[in-house]
């Protein structure tokens, strides 16, 4: 649940367009993009994701050492994934695009900002 929280925190705070910081990232970026989508359709899928397949990905930046993604499945699910790694350990985490949107809508509430919610940018 901390990872969770820590990971909906650094995407409500946004990301700075930057190069890939991890070596799983950078991994990623390598591959060409059906390789990249079919990537990512496992990595949702292991996590218990709805997602039939990835048919967009988005490498959205980098923020605090996280490396921040966006995927968009055929089935209009949408995804923003953080990929941190630490040692020898990578941790991925997701959130529908949606968990996303409301948890940054709440946090800004609960600061008493007036600014927009965060979502994801993939269409």
């Amino acid at each position: 649940m901390t990872r969770l929280l820590l990971a909906t925190l650094l995407c409500a705070l946004g990301t700075t367009q930057a190069s890939a910081q991890n070596v799983v990232s950078q991994g990623l970026l390598d591959l060409d993009d059906d390789e990249r989508n079919a990537s990512f359709t496992l990595i949702l899928k292991e996590s218990d994701r709805r997602c039939d397949q990835v048919i967009r990905t988005l490498f959205t930046g980098t923020l605090l050492g996280v490396d921040e993604w966006e995927a968009l499945c055929k089935d209009r699910n949408a995804y923003s994934i953080s990929v941190l790694t630490e040692q020898d350990e990578t941790i991925i985490t997701s959130l529908s695009c949606r968990e996303l949107s409301a948890t940054s809508k709440m946090l800004l509430h609960r600061s008493g900002s007036r600014s927009k919610a965060a979502g994801c940018r993939i269409k």
